[in-house]
């Protein structure tokens, strides 16, 4: 899994661009911005498509896309013949900053991968229970989490709680650098099989540059939804009439 936007290392197209991404003295900018999104049949598309083929792996890819009228910040899940599995537009771009020049996605999805279902939301979709819980609802059981920010206590903690109210595993991959990195993964089994609170931190990476390795425990995991009283099982959608209002 590649972090957010891999393919322009979410590099701000000018100066301030994150703080004023529509400054008229920038539009020249802004069109070379828009005009150097890729498509996944592109040169960088195919190289990692090939690669996949190649040495029989998954990948997550990552890149700014081309969209309708805006570049997409988009993900692609590639598998071990190279095919896409799966294609996916942020929802929640950060219209407050740089991303107010993307188009955002308008739906989450999932795919099957080696038997296991998974779902993608990138950065941001972190900050909305509904991201995780509308891919729950669809079956994925891991969620991959490009990521491009500083990660804090907080932002760790709304990731380990994604994955204990959905009962997914939930694996996020950041740029490296201080205050940054902090690649994860944490699973929904915050008890031990005799019923003591554990920590759910499977894996948690420093803010070096890396490869990282985490091998998860699929069949723990269908056990633990089996018998466990989280996710679907007692939702009550009838109570949860303003969650889909669109004032």
């Amino acid at each position: 899994m590649f972090p957010e936007l891999w393919s322009h290392s979410y590099a701000p197209p000018f100066p301030h661009a994150f703080d004023d991404p529509f400054a008229p003295r920038f539009a020249a900018q802004r069109r070379a911005f828009a005009e150097s999104a890729v498509a996944l049949d592109s040169a960088y598309g195919r190289a990692l498509q090939n690669a996949c083929a190649a040495h029989r792996i998954g990948a997550l890819v990552t890149a700014l896309s081309r969209g309708q009228e805006k570049p997409r910040n988009t993900a692609w899940l590639i598998g071990r013949d190279g095919r896409c599995l799966l294609t996916y537009h942020k929802v929640h771009t950060c219209s407050f900053s740089l991303e107010a020049l993307m188009e955002p996605g308008d739906r989450f999805a999932t795919a099957n991968f080696d038997g296991v279902k998974m779902g993608v939301m990138i950065c941001f979709d972190r900050e909305f229970p509904e991201s995780a819980r509308e891919l729950m609802l669809q079956g994925a059981e891991l969620i991959l989490v490009p990521n491009a920010c500083p990660i804090d206590p907080a932002r760790l903690a709304q990731l380990s709680t994604r994955a204990f109210e959905n009962m997914t595993i939930m694996a996020m991959a950041n740029y490296p650098g201080p205050g940054w990195g902090k690649s994860c993964v944490f699973t929904p089994q915050v008890f031990t099989p005799t019923g003591e609170p554990k920590d759910n931190g499977l894996f948690l990476a420093g803010e070096d540059e890396g490869i990282f390795y985490v091998d998860l425990d699929i069949a723990s995991l269908r056990l633990w939804r089996q018998h466990e009283v989280w996710g679907k099982a007692y939702r009550r959608p009838q109570a949860y009439r303003h969650l889909t209002g669109r004032e």
